[in-house]
């Protein structure tokens, strides 16, 4: 009898975790497009949260090839294009983003798009000493944010990108400029600050900039516009180092 009942209770343990194993089975295996659709979905965006980003995004193509014409094709191209960009593979993300502006213009995160589009030509901004083509596309881009989606929450970052972006070619123009007053051609010299004041103003190269102006100007004998130069720097920035200096110049000029 104890065998029976020890031969019962063992088939009761089999046959328990049998319809468990089928239980599981059905819960986890789709019947569906639609089911296997939000699987692999689910999948990709658990890739995401362990921020394993490259394998997330190879995971998204696959759902908007194989499944172009659901509703959950242009947020995959989407999050195609994020999990490219936190990779920093910044052309597939930007060609992501090409044909989801291009598919889904209407769409209610289209201005993310545009926005995600500008932080990708933006993280490929180099130093000040090379080729300055990036910085100006990431202006123009981070500028298309604004002006089409002025109401839009990327529009405060966007401006703080473009005053970066502003001190960065102002920099090289700064440099520029420095190396045209070190060799004393004075015209380039000044046509260097003078665009720096003009387009990039909110810079952090302003003050310097005038104050170059000044001593450009007061080693020409131009008094009256190292003066004038000296005035804008002091009424802008008067508790300025720069403007301190260009005092010192011009304090004892007629």
């Amino acid at each position: 009898m104890i065998m029976i009942n020890m031969k019962v209770s063992i088939f009761l343990i089999l046959l328990t975790f049998t319809l468990a194993a089928c239980s599981d089975s059905k819960l986890v295996t789709p019947e569906t497009e639609g089911e296997k659709l939000q699987i692999l979905y689910s999948n990709a965006m658990e890739l995401v949260k362990k921020r394993d980003f490259v394998d997330a995004a190879i995971l998204f193509e696959d759902i908007e090839r194989q499944y172009p014409y659901s509703k959950w094709s242009n947020q995959a191209q989407l999050m195609t294009a994020f999990c490219y960009y936190k990779s920093q593979f910044h052309d597939e993300s930007l060609d992501a983003l090409e044909r989801f502006i291009a598919l889904y213009p209407s769409s209610k995160k289209i201005s993310y798009a545009y926005y995600l589009r500008a932080l990708n030509y933006f993280e490929q901004i180099k130093d000040v000493e090379r080729d300055q083509s990036m910085t100006f596309k990431s202006k123009q881009s981070f500028y298309e944010v604004i002006k089409k989606y002025p109401d839009s929450e990327f529009v405060d970052d966007a401006y703080a990108k473009i005053d970066i972006i502003n001190d960065r070619l102002a920099a090289k123009e700064i440099e520029i400029a420095r190396y045209y007053q070190f060799k004393q051609q004075w015209i380039s010299a000044i046509n260097r600050y003078n665009k720096i004041l003009e387009e990039y103003n909110t810079s952090v190269y302003t003050e310097e900039a005038l104050h170059r102006l000044v001593e450009i100007y007061f080693s020409l004998g131009l008094n009256e516009e190292a003066k004038r130069y000296a005035s804008t720097l002091g009424f802008n920035f008067p508790e300025s180092d720069w403007y301190a200096k260009s005092y010192e110049l011009v304090k004892d000029l007629s």
